[in-house]
């Protein structure tokens, strides 16, 4: 059997990827994509991340035992490549406390961060749901962000606090696949960010 020649054989610079995108992002100039809270247990403790699946996290709850404050930054990957965030980024969240009525606030703050220094990016937002016991609600909170690029190597970080003011203990979801529990309108909690199409 004759081997080709060379000269013969074709080469494209088409490539093989097909990006696909919704009309109405195409027609704003902005693509949305949501990150899940969850977290990570293994030998060395926990880690808490954003994630863009829908996987099964090893606790479905982040919570404040008592009086006092949790204090807990949530990462997504390093960006492969840039990204330019323009928009509204939205965090919706489940949230319950098991006890007696009291007070607990939830509080939100959206980071870039290096591997060294963070730089806030947008406010900081507060909500003081009106919990009584055993009672679940909603919070929904957005953050104006106007061009802001995120470079290669950086990380997107969600702060998420919650105070308590008694002994009382407070909950927010980090499930992404929400499993069942009776206490919450849904352990899923997530956040959606608008970035710039290069199209």
């Amino acid at each position: 059997m004759p081997l080709k020649s060379p000269e013969l054989t074709k080469f494209t610079t088409v490539s093989p990827v097909l990006a696909n995108f919704d009309y109405n992002d195409i027609a704003r100039g902005i693509g949305y994509e949501t990150y899940y809270l969850i977290q990570s247990q293994d030998s060395g403790g926990t880690t808490y991340l954003l994630t863009p699946n829908t996987d099964y996290s090893s606790e479905m709850t982040f919570k404040q035992v008592g009086s006092g404050t949790a204090d807990q930054d949530f990462d997504l990957s390093p960006y492969g490549i840039a990204r330019t965030i323009d928009g509204i980024v939205t965090f919706s969240a489940g949230v319950y406390r098991a006890d007696a009525p009291d007070t607990t606030t939830f509080t939100a703050e959206l980071y870039k961060y290096d591997g060294s220094t963070e730089t806030q990016l947008g406010s900081t937002v507060t909500y003081t749901p009106n919990l009584n016991t055993g009672s679940t609600k909603m919070i929904y909170f957005r953050f104006s962000i106007t061009n802001q690029i995120m470079p290669v190597g950086m990380i997107l970080r969600l702060r998420v606090r919650i105070v308590e003011t008694s002994g009382n203990t407070a909950h927010l979801g980090t499930d992404p696949a929400g499993r069942s529990n009776a206490s919450f309108v849904t352990t899923t909690s997530k956040l959606t960010v608008p970035y710039k199409l290069d199209i």
